[in-house]
């Protein structure tokens, strides 16, 4: 089973960073996240999976529809456009 994907937090989805390389040169340099090495999302932490299960667990004890990862996928790409905006 290929495990659920979720937008990187440590680079918002972008897939690089800004950081300080000394030995390049002053200043702040974007380069690749390296916690989802460029891509700008990454797997789940067993810690994330747990908070996702049990979040699943208490929208389906209050009634609401279980969502599916594309439908969780459209809604953080249409929230993420409105912020730009």
């Amino acid at each position: 089973m290929i495990a659920p994907e979720i937008e990187c937090p440590d680079c918002d989805g972008n897939g690089w960073v800004l950081m300080r390389l000394p030995r390049v040169g002053g200043g702040l340099h974007e380069v690749n996240c390296p916690a989802c090495y460029g891509r700008g999302w990454r797997d789940r932490t067993p810690d994330e999976e747990a908070d996702a299960a049990e979040a699943q667990c208490d929208a389906r004890n209050n009634g609401e529809p279980p969502i599916t990862m594309d439908e969780q996928h459209a809604a953080a790409w249409a929230q993420k456009q409105e912020l730009r905006r």
